[in-house]
């Protein structure tokens, strides 16, 4: 899966709102999933995962559909990969 990350004023203009709309729904999302902080403290900057935000909007009446979108994103990820067995 491809990941596209997005700023806050990007994700703001995809979603069509307010920054503050957007820390409320971070309350839903998951960190590492949906968006992720670049450093630490509340003060950090943070990107959002475009694919899995549009997922979520497209499924919001559909929380299985979505969950099956999550589970997809982390298993292609590198360490979400089986790792072959022995050497090659």
């Amino acid at each position: 899966m491809q990941i596209t990350l997005l700023t806050t004023e990007e994700c703001c203009e995809l979603l069509r709102c307010k920054a503050d709309s957007l820390k409320a729904l971070r309350e839903q999302w998951i960190h590492g999933v949906h968006y992720y902080r670049r450093g630490q403290g509340p003060t950090a900057p943070i990107l959002y995962n475009r694919e899995l935000i549009l997922d979520w909007l497209a499924n919001q009446d559909a929380p299985q559909t979505h969950q099956a979108a999550i589970e997809n994103f982390r298993r292609s990820l590198p360490s979400g990969r089986k790792k072959p067995f022995g050497r090659r």
